[in-house]
């Protein structure tokens, strides 16, 4: 099992890692082809699209759930009716959503958000644009859990890293060539059709067996019953992704949320990498738990939490200490100006917020979405009353303070309440094993690194020396206090092997 996790884990893992870099590495020729002021409506109109996805009930959780299990059953027939019935819920969710976009548009654009006359035309089309795009986007999120449900990440992963390479490029190649906002929305749209033709062609061959089957009313409630409250988590994914830069865009101005948007792209891409580790967890503890198998649960739970929390830490001290360096060499200096401070913070946020997610995968996986459903909600609830205040107060700077607030005390409470209760964990075990060994190794590097950059500065060479400084010194911790002796043995061996080859 623990061989399989990690092989998933790698594979989930490579399908947001190159898309990842290949989006910050265009980032800069988008916004500088297109400007500030149609980049951040190109935002806003993402923003607005995810946010319809507050609609989405979250049938993949109980479909990963379920499926999961059914397959190490193999219950075939109880497999075809969960299928069927999620393709079912998110084409009815993609028809609602996209609707409602496109009669909304000319309304958000004119009355609700601060876009420039000059551009509120082309926007609205965009934005209809966009809400055709829904409905295939939401087909699209769907057809790729299938393969996760089955232990088979190596396939959605191939096919997400393709597309996620394919659009970046596109959009370059379409801004290059003269084309507007509405022709880079188009080209997304012909992108997530594509990929929707292809998963489920991909799809029919790893289920051969698979028909439409009507779901029975148990598996109607088994999965509506662990998604409506797993719903909840999303709620707080969708707000946490999109709900500030509505907030932007409704009280500020594009090129305030271009400002925004930016350095918070560059922070969730990163973090979701490493989130992808981890997210295996999730169908592999509901097999495990359908194994009767929890102690195997448990070790693989704190091995993942040590290794997961130290990557975290690594980024987030690099993006923390090296924040106006790195946006002064990826944007300029005086993007870097405006928005090194909201970098900082957002992914001090990050950091925080990513202490949660094993815990709420294993507590997830278990069958107790409930929980992580109603943390959800108050997180939602206060994040987005936080940064409606703060905006109006401190225009961009108090959405990256909002984040950082809530994400520090709602996590910090939630992973009080969970250990122990629904993680088959303490939440002594769970910070003396896992985190602790992994903070000390990150947090003093960066002490030590945020004094050089001040006495370095921000040029090439400045950089360069405090990533080394700090890339070495935690790789070196994190190898005597983080790593496994076991781990250590298995590298050492491969590495002699290698060599003697």
């Amino acid at each position: 099992m623990r061989a399989a996790v990690v092989r998933n884990s790698l594979a989930n893992f490579g399908g947001a890692a190159l898309p990842a870099l290949v989006t910050l590495f265009t980032l800069p020729v988008i916004v500088t082809q297109l400007g500030e002021a149609e980049y951040g409506v190109l935002a806003l109109i993402v923003a607005i699209v995810g946010y319809f996805a507050i609609i989405d009930v979250n049938v993949t959780a109980g479909s990963v759930k379920y499926l999961a299990e059914f397959h190490a059953k193999a219950e075939k027939t109880k497999i075809a009716q969960v299928v069927s019935l999620g393709l079912l819920i998110y084409l009815l969710i993609g028809m609602v959503g996209g609707v409602g976009i496109v009669l909304a548009a000319p309304w958000l654009v004119s009355q609700v958000f601060q876009i420039p006359p000059a551009l509120q035309d082309v926007s609205t089309l965009a934005l209809r644009i966009g809400g055709v795009g829904f409905l295939f986007g939401q087909l699209q999120l769907y057809l790729q859990s299938i393969p996760q449900s089955l232990g088979r990440y190596d396939i959605s992963a191939g096919y997400e890293a393709s597309f996620g390479v394919l659009v970046p490029l596109l959009t370059v190649g379409v801004a290059l060539l003269g084309g507007g906002l509405v022709s880079v929305v188009v080209v997304r749209l012909l992108a997530s059709i594509v990929n929707v033709v292809l998963l489920g062609r991909r799809n029919r061959r790893l289920l051969p067996e698979y028909r439409w089957a009507f779901p029975a009313r148990e598996i109607v409630d088994q999965v509506l019953s662990f998604s409506g409250f797993a719903y909840l988590k999303n709620i707080a994914a969708v707000t946490y992704v999109q709900a500030d830069k509505l907030i932007i865009g409704a009280l500020a101005d594009m090129q305030a949320l271009t400002l925004y948007a930016v350095p918070f792209t560059l922070v969730s891409r990163v973090f979701n990498m490493t989130y992808r580790l981890g997210a295996v967890m999730f169908p592999a503890s509901s097999a495990l738990a359908a194994k009767d198998e929890m102690e195997r649960l448990r070790r693989l739970y704190l091995v993942a939490v040590r290794y997961t929390v130290f990557l975290n830490g690594v980024i987030a001290v690099m993006l923390i200490v090296l924040a106006y360096m790195l946006l002064r060499l990826w944007m300029g200096e005086i993007f870097a100006e405006r928005s090194s401070a909201i970098l900082a913070l957002l992914a001090g946020a990050a950091f925080l917020d990513s202490l949660t997610n094993l815990p709420t995968l294993i507590n997830d996986g278990l069958g107790h979405p409930r929980l992580t459903g109603l943390f959800a909600v108050v997180r939602a609830a206060i994040g987005a009353a936080s940064a409606y205040l703060l905006v109006g107060v401190l225009g961009i700077l108090g959405a990256a303070i909002s984040q950082l607030m809530v994400s520090a005390v709602l996590g910090i409470l939630f992973l009080i309440f969970v250990h122990g209760r629904t993680v088959p964990v303490p939440l002594m075990t769970y910070l003396g094993q896992g985190i602790a060994p992994a903070l000390v190794c990150a947090l003093v590097p960066a002490l030590v690194g945020w004094w050089l950059a001040g006495l370095l500065g921000s040029g090439l060479m400045g950089t360069v020396v405090v990533a080394a400084f700090l890339l070495g010194s935690m790789g070196l911790l994190g190898y005597r206090f983080v790593l496994r002796q076991e781990d250590k043995v298995v590298l050492i061996n491969r590495f002699l092997a290698r060599r003697a080859v």
